[in-house]
């Protein structure tokens, strides 16, 4: 069923167009926002969607791989019409979306969580939604999270506005680039601020889990959040907003990474050059990090055994390489890195494919590695 316009759809759609944010090429602030909500909810599809006449179009997504789709097929459509959050647990149960397109042909969308990107005077333009291809629900951290990062995004949209705003008046008065710079390091603190206090969220969550598992998850989403929160705190410190310096970078996340340690890790043991790398790249190495070091955290030493984790990064002429290793019992006999479907191996995967890389894994009675090397651009 295609939803109906909004009631005031003409002022709904000039709203969206002041921020000037249709078509814009991808940028780094929104892409991670996708990740880390399709990290924390679990879900295979993430998108920041803005609903333009005729059509949605993304300006950040994993899971999809397009950049727009008709408006006739949107779920997104209907979630601007709607307050607060709008939750399908299972699209094929709801009149509304049981003979849409996207649900019973490809991609096979079973499950819709979105919140509501909407300006302060009260027009919708879009969402932050998570997806999946099975029916589900969210629970209330990951609801929570969700409408977090929907503020988020509106925050880097009035922010970009801002800046643009200020960009042409320096421009007419010859101080555009200290003017700009200033705004963008502006950006990327508010941005740190709310990631760190996210984490704080989960941290918090964590402490008070009602089981071990839960408490596991919790921790691992919090890992994701500290790793991006990281990387903004780099860019800050350096008032970089292209690279930053990867031996610090690792440095400052491996002490963080360490607060969160079980008792039975003595050490993350870092070796890592000082290389200048794309703050993009920077923060996908990051994710990476986190995820394969809190793995070790987890299953490397059992209770009652000590060892540390290694962790080590090489910039080459040819590119860089990384390595995540221990000297615990080792990876159960017959783990295929290639089919496993754990939820931390696919989004260790997910992140090594976005950054054009290769990983091996090596597992033996006294040394488990994981090596991730970058191909040659």
């Amino acid at each position: 069923m295609k939803a109906e316009l909004h009631s005031a759809e003409a002022y709904r759609l000039e709203a969206l167009r002041r921020y000037d944010i249709l078509d814009t090429p991808r940028e780094a602030d929104f892409d991670e926002v996708v990740e880390v909500a399709s990290a924390v909810c679990g879900t295979p599809i993430s998108v920041i969607n803005l609903i333009d006449q005729g059509r949605q179009w993304f300006k950040a997504e994993v899971g999809l791989g397009v950049r727009e789709t008709p408006i006739d097929s949107s779920i997104c459509a209907h979630a601007i019409l709607q307050p607060d959050l709008f939750i399908i647990p299972d699209t094929t149960l709801d009149h509304r979306f049981c003979d849409n397109p996207l649900v019973t042909g490809d991609p096979r969308l079973r499950f819709y969580a979105g919140a509501l990107l909407q300006t302060a005077e009260g027009f919708p333009l879009g969402t932050v939604c998570v997806l999946d291809y099975k029916p589900r629900e969210l629970d209330e951290t990951q609801k929570a999270f969700l409408r977090l990062m929907a503020n988020q995004v509106m925050k880097l949209l009035e922010l970009r506005r801002i800046a643009a705003a200020e960009h042409s008046a320096r421009l007419r008065a010859e101080e555009m680039v200290s003017e700009k710079e200033t705004l963008m390091r502006e950006a990327d603190h508010r941005l740190m601020n709310s990631l760190q206090l996210v984490q704080s969220i989960l941290a918090v969550q964590s402490r008070s889990a009602s089981s071990e598992e839960t408490k596991a998850q919790l921790d691992m989403a919090s890992n994701r959040v500290l790793a991006i929160a990281t990387v903004h705190k780099q860019l800050h410190l350096s008032g970089s907003t292209e690279e930053i310096d990867m031996g610090d970078f690792l440095r400052r996340l491996c002490e963080s990474l360490k607060h969160t340690a079980p008792a039975q890790i003595d050490a993350i043991d870092l070796t890592a050059d000082a290389a200048m790398l794309r703050s993009d790249v920077a923060s996908g190495l990051g994710l990476l990090v986190a995820e394969l070091v809190t793995n070790s955290f987890k299953y490397a030493y059992p209770p009652g055994q000590h060892g540390n984790v290694a962790v080590t990064f090489k910039q080459g002429p040819d590119g860089w390489r990384l390595e995540v290793s221990d000297r615990g019992r080792g990876l159960p006999a017959g783990f295929d890195v290639d089919r496993s479907k754990g939820f931390g191996m696919q989004v260790v995967k997910a992140f090594v494919r976005r950054l054009n890389a290769t990983m091996t894994v090596s597992s033996g009675p006294e040394r488990t590695a994981f090596e991730i090397v970058s191909h040659r651009e």
